[in-house]
């Protein structure tokens, strides 16, 4: 039985009255910002729309899209006003009300047009190939169906195959299949799921986060469930990332409870919902084999390759072979680059002459060069007993660095194990604060470096969209050299502002 009996409200009525009015007001404040969006970028008279629309087309002024970013801004203010006035109080409130406001928070967005990632009508289309028309989403790409009323909505992703795994296509069939021709029906429901999944990823961390202090493990909590940039994510764009995440947390709250072989195997579904979460699965796996006595490595390491085969037969049985999603994924990882610090080089190089393809391929190369050499001292750190909470933050943040390609959701990746190792405490490896009585209050520079990185994404499409338009004439250099210093480059310089101010007032 899990203790949620300690986290009590004050008996009075009036005392939690005259206390907690800040921290209700904050709520208020960003319970209305966030029904501002809801009204700013209707779902309902929009949905329909071809082309899809995106935060540009709402805002269609340089001075319309600095307003949104204001309100983004403003709401990550009152977010971390809101975790900082917890944890100085040291509140002691129960779960049930950090995910009722999350619940709170997301009712205006269920009804919100997905400004920033528009994929949850391809993940519609895509269900639909295999609930209506009986295809194979892995071979077939959606303009094989012209007379789909949906296939508009495809767009530049009409002529390509899903490069999300089988279970998640399971899900977005049944989905298809429930909502049948209603559109708006099965935005909803994505949405709705989307909501659903973020919500049991809270109540994950709340039980991974078991032995951390009371009022650490709720801000904790908090700082996942009422963070803007992940309902945007989640609960306006609908991304399957959690579900993903979700798979992840599951699995390591089942490692945490001493089934090893288990705790693998339902880690090993995320990987079938979204084959990116194979990064971190390799760490976990390898401190769950450190653990166990010389007699049940072999037995562990033979138990969980079988299972993961066995899985992956059997949700790819009605999909055929896991081959055709491979060559998928291996084709955009190498012809589909985007906003990320290796486009930024690739597009220097015009600059110095012309781009071949043999420049373009080393410089791509380069890139998986570096993350393999990251990945080793990471496997090799793990070996030698590193936190895998650590290793799985880390090897994200290092793909998102050397990938060709990057979207505003894959920042989402690192900030639950940035959570967890936040919470766990275990590693030594230098937490802001220590030894100064800030560790129950502050944060560490690397869980501050994610809360900041969760920001400048969400901000950059101010960058790739109305500065890219409105002020900088369409250049696409310029474009990237600002989007990629803010995103990746402004959050080590912020993340380390208040060790500093810190160590001047000691």
């Amino acid at each position: 039985m899990f203790p949620f009996s300690r986290f009590r409200a004050p008996a009075s009525g009036r005392a939690f009255h005259s206390q907690y009015v800040p921290l209700v007001l904050l709520v208020l404040l960003s319970l209305g910002g966030y029904g501002l969006m809801a009204v700013w970028f209707p779902l309902a008279p929009f949905y329909r729309e071809v082309p899809l629309a995106d935060l540009r087309d709402f805002t269609p002024s340089l001075k319309a899209g600095a307003a949104y970013g204001l309100l983004v801004v403003v709401l990550y203010g009152l977010y971390w006003g809101a975790f900082r006035l917890i944890q100085q109080k040291q509140w002691q409130l129960r779960l049930r009300y950090v995910l009722g406001t999350a619940i709170l928070f997301s009712l205006p967005l269920l009804f919100t047009y997905p400004i920033n990632a528009t994929d949850v009508f391809r993940y519609l289309l895509h269900g639909r190939m295999t609930a209506i028309y009986r295809a194979n989403p892995f071979l077939t790409p959606p303009n094989a169906f012209g007379a789909d009323p949906f296939l508009p909505l495809a767009g530049e992703w009409a002529g390509e195959t899903t490069p999300y795994g089988p279970l998640w296509e399971m899900g977005a069939a049944t989905i298809a299949y429930l909502v049948g021709p209603d559109l708006y029906a099965g935005l909803l429901l994505f949405k709705l799921v989307g909501l659903l999944t973020f919500l049991f990823c809270a109540w994950l961390l709340w039980l991974l986060l078991a032995d951390a202090a009371p009022p650490r493990r709720l801000g904790l909590t908090l700082l996942w469930a009422w963070n803007p940039a992940l309902l945007s994510v989640f609960v306006v764009d609908a991304h399957n990332d959690a579900l993903m995440l979700l798979w992840l947390l599951l699995g390591c709250w089942v490692l945490q409870r001493g089934y090893s072989a288990t705790g693998i195997a339902v880690m090993f579904l995320a990987v079938l919902a979204k084959p990116v979460a194979l990064l971190p699965l390799a760490f976990f796996w390898l401190a769950a084999w450190r653990r166990l006595p010389a007699g049940g490595k072999t037995q562990f390491a033979v138990v969980t390759a079988v299972t993961a085969l066995l899985l992956t037969f059997f949700t790819f049985l009605p999909f055929g072979s896991p081959f055709a999603l491979a060559s998928r994924l291996a084709r955009e990882a190498a012809d589909y680059p985007g906003f990320s610090p290796v486009t930024l080089i690739l597009l220097f190089i015009p600059e110095w002459g012309t781009l071949t393809m043999e420049q373009y391929y080393l410089v791509v190369n380069l890139g998986r060069l570096v993350f393999l050499t990251l990945a080793g001292w990471l496997i090799w750190r793990t070996w030698h007993g590193r936190n895998p909470l650590r290793a799985a933050a880390d090897i994200f943040f290092g793909y998102l660095l050397t990938a060709p390609a990057f979207r505003i959701w894959y920042a989402a990746w690192p900030f639950p194990w940035l959570l967890l190792d936040e919470g766990d405490g275990a590693d030594g490896e230098g937490t802001a604060g220590e030894g100064t009585g800030v560790r129950n209050t502050g944060v560490s520079y690397r869980l501050r470096l994610g809360l900041w990185f969760l920001l400048t994404t969400q901000l950059s499409v101010i960058i790739y969209g109305h500065l890219h338009y409105y002020w900088l004439d369409e250049a696409s250099l310029p474009t990237h050299f600002l989007g990629v210093l803010f995103t990746f480059g402004l959050p080590f310089l912020l993340a380390a502002l208040p060790a500093r101010q810190q160590a001047a007032s000691r």
